[in-house]
């Protein structure tokens, strides 16, 4: 597999000239048009977990209150009235949304580290990190996660900054060759996320009528 992304880029730089990051940035978008779909579904599965863990909320807050002195009793009859409902605790979705990239990165990130040299628009070096870059890259993170559709506006804040905050700690020594797929990829996480939200007000204004 990494093979077939070092000759995918070999092919695509020839297109580009041979320009590393206008290659990059093809093969990130490509990636993520490929990965849209299962991304798109598995947070749908999420929201509509967190929907209906919302709706049950007066039932959990009823079995706390009677069941508060056994936290053992508590606890499973919340875990019927989960079940009974097809609602998880500990929703599965969102998990694998972020592990089914994490192969793909790691065969993208051998890939543009082998591959990667020369400049790109300001950057000097895409072999380098790059504290422009970087920026951008959290930016763009940081609006992602401020316009998930979460159910909370409490939620979205705490996303934001633990997204923000393990983007820096992880970004921050990369290349910058690793950097532009980054920023591909959150800003296809907005576009994910604008249209989950579309998608929820459409939702909204049909059970109104």
């Amino acid at each position: 597999m990494n093979d077939f992304l070092a000759s995918a880029m070999t092919q695509l730089a020839t297109v580009f000239n041979g320009n590393m990051g206008w290659t990059i940035l093809a093969l990130a978008l490509v990636v993520r048009l490929a990965l849209f779909p299962l991304t798109l579904h598995l947070s749908r599965r999420m929201l509509a977990n967190q929907e209906k863990i919302k709706a049950l909320q007066p039932q959990v807050d009823a079995i706390k209150a009677r069941l508060g002195s056994d936290p053992k009793a508590m606890f499973a009859a919340i875990s019927v009235l989960y079940k009974e409902n097809d609602a998880r605790m500990f929703d599965r979705s969102s998990l694998l949304g972020a592990l089914v990239q994490l192969p793909v990165f790691g065969l993208l990130y051998k890939a543009i580290t082998n591959a990667s040299a020369g400049s790109f628009l300001w950057i000097r070096n895409l072999a380098s990190p790059d504290t422009a870059l970087t920026l951008v890259v959290l930016a763009l993170t940081a609006v992602a996660a401020y316009y998930a559709p979460t159910t909370a506006a409490d939620t979205a804040m705490v996303m934001m900054a633990v997204q923000i905050l393990v983007t820096a700690f992880i970004l921050w020594k990369l290349a910058a060759g690793v950097g532009l797929y980054w920023a591909v990829s959150a800003f296809a996480s907005i576009v994910q996320n604008f249209v989950l939200r579309y998608e929820q007000r459409r939702f909204a204004d049909v059970t109104r009528t």
